[in-house]
């Protein structure tokens, strides 16, 4: 599978929200609820921050990457891809570039994720991700390429 990635621009934010909102609104609502104006607002905040890009299959959208390069550490802010894209190693591969940048930087990878996304929990555990911290809703996992476990997954 040949993914393109771009950078997000300005006329992507609404599709960017959107895709979020499809994703993600059943696990926010959840965890904390859901507010469009507030979820709005800090998905534009968030998305101005770090890096994000447009993950293209065959010419369409399919998903959006968003980091964030710190001194310490690489944040993986959030991976969406398209509902019905879900489950062809879209995601592995876009996750396959955010490692990479990882190893390349020389910095672990760190991320959230809700404790109620099960699935995502266990696929990242599956890529190599161990879990540093956990509040009963959210837990911090890491990736350390320099680890023996940092190399599973990448064939994924």
């Amino acid at each position: 599978m040949d993914l393109n990635f771009r950078q997000a621009v300005s006329s992507d934010l609404e599709w960017l929200f959107d895709m979020y909102k499809r994703t993600m609104r059943v696990l926010v609502s959840q965890v904390i609820g859901w507010d469009e104006d507030s979820q709005r607002a800090g998905f534009a905040k968030s998305v101005r921050q770090g890096a994000c890009q447009i993950v293209r299959y065959e010419g369409k959208r399919c998903g959006f990457v968003h980091w964030e390069v710190e001194p310490d550490l690489v944040w993986l802010r959030m991976l969406c891809i398209v509902p019905d894209m879900q489950h062809k190693s879209i995601g592995s591969q876009v996750m396959a570039k955010v490692m990479s940048l990882s190893r390349h930087l020389q910095k672990p990878l760190h991320l959230h994720v809700f404790v109620c996304n099960r699935s995502a929990y266990a696929w990242y555990r599956k890529l190599g991700f161990v879990e540093i911290e956990n509040d009963g809703r959210v837990c911090m996992m890491m990736f350390d390429s320099s680890s023996p476990s940092g190399m599973v997954g990448q064939q994924e």
